[in-house]
């Protein structure tokens, strides 16, 4: 019995952490939307790595290329937390209650960023903190958390048959 329960809660951590590697994938792919609306794709990237260098006291602009990679591995770090958190509430959800949930759970994340959350916890830190940039994130988020779930049921299915 402990063995199975143990089974069950190591897929629901894999499946988490593979919702999670989706949700970081699919908003990586609207802040990299939101900077070729301005010209340059990672632009969100280097000023959340501006943002986050000046905040440890180091003059961003004699290190471009650091604030670019410090806001890419920000990314990393924030979407795949959030994504991987969300995850663990919706996956033992199922059927249409997943889809809502998961609906929600991207709308609440949404109110969070803009009201709520610093910029160092926010996916695009504080670029994001705009309503459009908000709604941009929450629903690349939303369409990876019921992509991710459905995968996640997907693999129970494969591995029962």
């Amino acid at each position: 019995m402990a063995a199975a329960r143990t089974t069950r809660f190591q897929h629901l951590l894999d499946s988490a952490f593979a919702v999670g590697t989706l949700a970081t994938i699919a908003t990586g792919g609207a802040l990299l939307g939101l900077g070729w609306r301005d010209g340059e794709p990672g632009r969100v990237f280097r000023l959340a790595g501006r943002a986050l260098l000046e905040r440890l006291g180091v003059a961003s602009v004699s290190a471009p290329l650091t604030s670019v990679a410090l806001g890419y591995l920000h990314h990393l770090a924030i979407a795949a937390g959030w994504g991987v958190l969300l995850a663990l509430l919706i996956l033992p959800l199922r059927g249409l209650t997943r889809v809502l949930a998961a609906l929600a759970a991207a709308a609440g994340y949404c109110a969070l960023s803009l009201w709520i959350l610093p910029p160092l916890l926010r996916v695009g830190y504080g670029v994001t903190a705009t309503v459009p940039a908000a709604v941009a994130v929450a629903v690349a988020l939303a369409v990876s958390l019921v992509a991710g779930v459905w995968v996640a049921a997907a693999e129970v299915d494969e591995s029962a048959g």
